[in-house]
């Protein structure tokens, strides 16, 4: 239920301050003409005539008042030609073949990852072979090390994480 309160506003269920015209006007201190000009700059309005002071004061001194409606009417429209141009700029493209198909790229990645994972897999063996001369049995472990690491490292990728080599424990 609403009720009146001693300035003449009434106060709703919802704990709204509805004041009528010459109240917001005298709230305000400010003309008739004033709070009509902050309608059309988009001021809340409950109806004709009824104001939601609260609703009033947040849009008042929120900074949300600085462009007419017509002004963000405007902006809005400005900013959907730009986006129409925008895709119509890719529409030709398109049509220029300037851009690549998705499924040739896709088929591109795939052949260069496959190729790029044959070449880190191979570096453990190539690198125990130049040291197998030496020391086969350090060979063996830098082997296992290296396909150790690699293969984190693609696991890793798979997963879509970064890879971050794991630091070596400190002896005690």
């Amino acid at each position: 239920m609403a009720e009146e309160s001693a300035t003449g506003a009434r106060e709703t269920e919802e704990r709204k301050w509805i004041f009528s015209t010459a109240d917001t006007c005298e709230f305000f201190q400010i003309s008739r003409e004033t709070l009509s000009r902050w309608e059309k700059k988009g001021a809340p309005k409950v109806s004709r005539g009824k104001w939601d002071i609260k609703a009033v004061m947040e849009w008042r001194f929120g900074g949300a008042h600085t462009e007419s409606p017509e002004t963000r009417k405007l902006k809005a429209e400005a900013d959907l030609k730009e986006a129409k141009a925008a895709q119509e700029k890719i529409k030709l493209g398109v049509t220029k073949d300037e851009f690549i198909p998705a499924n040739i790229m896709k088929a591109e990645l795939k052949r260069l990852f496959a190729n790029m994972k044959k070449s880190m897999l191979a570096i453990s063996h190539d690198v125990a072979s130049d040291m197998a001369a030496t020391d086969p049995e350090t060979a063996e472990i830098a082997k296992t090390a290296v396909d150790k690491r690699i293969n984190d490292a693609l696991q890793e990728l798979t997963e879509g994480r970064i890879y971050r080599a794991r630091k070596k424990k400190a002896k005690k």
